[in-house]
């Protein structure tokens, strides 16, 4: 059995979001500004002047996008109480156990959709779209090699890193 406490902040919460959703922070900004400036070109604007708006739109969508995202996070992290808690999980070869301050949960591993790990984290799918999220910074070095062993073991789908 191997235990992990951890804890997610609010900064740890709003980086994975950013990280993860950083080609849409920029690509919808850019579409945006690619069919403004397809219009500002069909009407016959000068050059300068559809460089000068797209400019202008550019900074203003993405501004809007981020300031948007920023609190749309924030909202989700305030209102979601469990996530904030000091979370235990407790990975055996049956199963995994996560113990909150409000909340005791047990699942096997064969009940998971996915595990996906990146460079900071551990996505746990229990769903499609229902993730427990687990910060590696809680793991020693050990710990993370014997969780893929787990993971692998138990034949969970996974994306697994090799370093």
């Amino acid at each position: 059995m191997m235990t992990v406490k951890t804890l997610i902040t609010f900064q740890d919460f709003l980086m994975f979001h950013l990280k993860s959703s950083l080609v849409r922070l920029i690509a919808f900004p850019l579409m945006i500004l690619l069919f403004f400036i397809m219009k500002q070109y069909a009407d016959d604007y000068s050059e300068k002047e559809i460089w000068l708006s797209a400019s202008m739109w550019l900074v203003i969508m993405f501004l809007f996008v981020v300031i948007r995202s920023f609190f749309r996070l924030k909202f989700a992290f305030k209102s979601n109480k469990k996530i904030q808690e000091y979370i235990s999980y407790n990975f055996t070869d049956e199963k995994i156990q996560m113990k909150g301050e409000t909340f005791d949960e047990d699942f096997t591993w064969n009940s998971i959709y996915k595990v996906k790990e990146n460079k900071d984290w551990f996505l746990i799918y229990q769903t499609a779209q229902t993730m427990n999220m687990v910060p590696k910074k809680f793991f020693t070095k050990d710990q993370i090699l014997e969780f893929r062993d787990l993971i692998r073991k138990n034949n969970v789908k996974a994306k697994l890193r090799n370093d």
